[in-house]
């Protein structure tokens, strides 16, 4: 098992014990950790730094399965709270813990892109 497959592993199972989420019940996760391997790869990121990307590719997901149903039926109510969601106040707190923030910034600026695309197609 690689090194970020491993820190996967740990951020769904952290994801499970702070909110009772299982990781696997979202329809876009094999896709979000297609896409967290593929932005580590071989870098050495801190555990912190492997929570607080799967934690907001996992938001990301989330935000796109509510765009999808919002899509479906206009009348889809989407939640008011996103912008202070647990799962996205978690993902902060972690980077603020990971002493690798620049490194952590840089991989996640794609997410935090789309994150903010979808909060705007959902508002």
């Amino acid at each position: 098992m690689t090194d970020a497959l491993a820190q996967w592993n740990k951020a769904c199972k952290t994801l499970d014990e702070e909110f009772q989420l299982s990781a696997s019940e979202l329809p876009t996760i094999e896709t979000a950790k297609a896409l967290f391997l593929q932005l580590v790869g071989r870098r050495d990121i801190t555990q912190e730094a492997a929570n607080a990307l799967m934690f907001s590719l996992y938001f990301s997901g989330y935000l796109s399965m509510l765009l999808a149903f919002k899509q479906q039926s206009p009348d889809f109510e989407v939640p008011d709270y996103l912008h202070t969601h647990p799962v996205l106040e978690a993902s902060n707190r972690w980077a603020q813990q990971a002493v690798d923030g620049h490194l952590l910034l840089q991989l996640a600026q794609p997410i935090i892109r789309d994150t903010q695309d979808l909060l705007e197609a959902l508002n």
